[in-house]
């Protein structure tokens, strides 16, 4: 990766900051194609998903960077924000899919916290990943924490979730994301008012997140609902149960399950919980 630049402005930063981002998706790219060549025998068949996703990622950077250019020739303060708002999403966004690369990879998340975070923080991180996340509400915020360890997976798990159901529902709807205390942890449930999923299409996306069938990761590619491949990798790493639900709207519900081992103490000055809700 190129040094940062001495005497550098903030642009000639987050110009840096960008290139260190691509530099970090092609590392990606190249350490899951490895992994999956080893595992599937050489073939090229399995290489050409991250060849796909690939293209994705470099087109997501090609219009970051043709975003700071335009940046370079702003003046006006409140111009120069919102362009780096937008410079600093879709940064976020490309961390992601190099991240899916190495989710399909089998690798473990570079993103790391040693202390637990709180819920609402973990949902709305989920969000700001996500390319409309101006059609998603939380409703309400939760309390509690969720431990250090597993936040980037379920950071990662839940924008999936989300991107899906932005993206097969209509622009005009909302979606809604919400959670509360159950026996068995804390479900969060990401519901959309959109296109729907047929029956059968149903039953065979809830396999793949149960872990019950394989299917085919260039199907998934192909109709865009790799997300759900990421999805059934990651939760599968914490135990974390999800399903695909039909709604009275039309619509698709997905429900996720974290286990109570994985929760943490509420933070100062919430409340530990509704009645009855006891915490190992």
């Amino acid at each position: 990766p190129p040094p940062s630049p001495a005497g550098a402005t903030n642009l000639d930063l987050l110009a840096h900051e960008i290139a260190m981002d691509r530099y970090a998706a092609h590392d990606a790219i190249a350490r899951a194609t490895s992994v999956v060549r080893e595992r599937a025998g050489g073939s090229d068949e399995k290489v050409e998903v991250f060849g796909n996703l690939a293209r994705r990622l470099q087109s997501l950077v090609h219009r970051e960077i043709e975003q700071l250019d335009e940046l370079e020739n702003r003046v006006e303060d409140p111009e120069l924000l919102k362009g780096l708002f937008q410079v600093d999403h879709l940064a976020t966004r490309i961390r992601r899919y190099a991240e899916n690369l190495a989710v399909l990879g089998g690798a473990v998340p570079r993103r790391q916290w040693t202390r637990p975070v709180g819920m609402t923080e973990v949902l709305r991180s989920a969000i700001a990943e996500v390319e409309h996340y101006s059609r998603v509400k939380l409703v309400p915020p939760v309390e509690g924490t969720l431990r250090g360890h597993a936040v980037a997976d379920v950071i990662h798990l839940l924008a999936e979730l989300v991107e899906n159901a932005t993206t097969f529902s209509s622009p005009q709807t909302v979606v809604l994301l919400r959670s509360q205390h159950v026996t068995a942890g804390l479900a969060i449930e990401v519901e959309d008012r959109g296109l729907g999923m047929p029956p059968e299409e149903q039953i065979r996306m809830n396999a793949l997140l149960s872990g019950t069938e394989r299917i085919e990761v260039e199907d998934l590619l192909r109709d865009g609902r790799i997300g759900l491949f990421v999805v059934s990798e990651l939760a599968r790493r914490h135990h974390i149960v999800v399903q695909l639900q039909s709604n009275i709207y039309g619509g698709i519900q997905a429900v996720l399950v974290i286990p109570r081992e994985l929760l943490g103490d509420p933070l100062p000055g919430e409340s530990p919980g509704p009645p009855g809700y006891r915490r190992r």
